[in-house]
C-alpha cells in the first residue's frame, strides 16, 4: 500500500492554497478587472454612439424637414426682398421728389426775387426819368418868386428855431466853439444882396456871431436854396421836394403792384 504522510499533505495543500491565491489576486483578480472595465467603457461607446446615432437622425429629420419646405421658405425671402426693395425704392422716391421741389421752390423764389429787382429798377429808372424831365421843366418854367419865396420860407424856419428850441440852438453854438462860423450856401439862382443880408443876419442871430457867407450856384437844384453852417444842414428847394416826390410815387407803385398780386 501506499504510504501517505499526513504532513506531506498538509504541507501540499497549504501550498496549493497559496499558489490559488498569489494567482488570484496577481492574475485573474487584474484580468477580471481589466475585463469589466473594458465592459464598462463598451458600454459607455454603445451609449454615446446610440445617443450620436440619435442625434444624427434628428438632425437628417430636420434637413429633410427643411428640404420638404425649401419651397416656401425661398418664397417667404423672396417676398421679404421684395417689400424692402418696395420700401428703399419708395423712400429713394421721396426723398428725390422733396429735393426736387426744393430745388424748384427756390428756383421759383429767385426768380421772383430777381423779378421784383428788375420791377424795382425799371420803377426807379422811370421815376427817375419822369422827375428827371419834370426837373428840366421846372427849371425853365419855374417863375423868380418861387425861388425867392422858399429862401424866405427857410429864413422864417431858422428864426422860428430860436423860437421854438432853443436847446437844439445851443447845441449848435456849442458845435460852433469860438471859431469865426462859416455859412454854405447853394442856391439855385444867384442871390440878391438884399437876400444875401437877410441870410447873413439870420444865420449871424443863430450863432449868436458874425459869420462868414460861401455862395455857390447849382442849378440842378431848380428853386430855392440849401444852408450849411456847421453840424446844421437845412435845405428847401424844388429838386427836394421832387425827391420826396420820387420816394412817394416809388411807394404808391409798389402798392399797387402788391395789390394786383394779391
Amino acid at each position: 500500500m501506499l504510504d501517505l504522510d499526513l504532513v506531506t499533505i498538509l504541507a501540499e495543500i497549504i501550498n496549493f492554497l497559496v499558489l490559488a491565491a498569489a494567482l488570484y489576486y496577481l492574475l485573474f483578480k487584474p484580468l477580471v478587472k481589466r475585463i469589466e472595465d473594458r465592459a464598462q467603457e463598451k458600454e459607455r461607446l454603445l451609449a454615446q454612439a446610440e445617443e450620436n446615432k440619435q442625434k444624427t437622425q434628428e438632425k437628417l429629420a430636420e434637413v429633410e424637414n427643411r428640404l420638404a419646405n425649401i419651397d416656401s421658405e425661398i418664397e417667404v425671402r423672396l417676398e421679404e426682398a421684395y417689400q424692402q426693395a418696395q420700401s428703399e425704392s419708395e423712400s429713394l422716391l421721396e426723398a428725390t421728389r422733396e429735393e426736387a421741389e426744393k430745388i424748384l421752390s427756390e428756383a421759383e423764389n429767385e426768380a421772383a426775387k430777381r423779378q421784383k429787382q428788375e420791377v424795382e429798377a425799371l420803377q426807379k429808372e422811370l421815376v427817375d426819368t419822369i422827375l428827371d424831365i419834370s426837373g428840366q421843366i421846372l427849371s425853365k418854367t419855374t417863375p423868380d418868386v418861387v425861388h425867392d419865396g422858399l429862401i424866405e420860407e427857410l429864413n422864417s424856419e431858422i428864426w422860428d428855431l430860436g423860437k421854438s428850441d432853443m436847446r437844439q440852438v445851443q447845441t449848435i453854438r456849442d458845435s460852433l466853439a469860438e471859431r469865426t462860423p462859416t455859412v454854405n450856401v447853394t442856391t439855385a439862382r444867384e442871390l440878391s444882396p438884399e437876400q444875401q443880408r437877410s441870410l447873413v443876419r439870420t444865420f449871424s442871430a443863430l450863432a449868436d456871431s458874425n459869420v462868414n457867407m460861401e455862395i455857390e450856384v447849382n442849378p440842378d437844384l431848380i428853386a430855392g436854396v440849401r444852408v450849411r453852417m456847421g453840424d446844421l444842414v437845412v435845405e428847401n428847394t424844388l429838386e427836394m421836394e421832387l425827391k420826396e416826390l420820387e420816394q412817394e410815387v416809388i411807394d404808391t407803385l409798389e402798392e399797387s403792384i402788391i395789390d394786383v398780386e394779391s
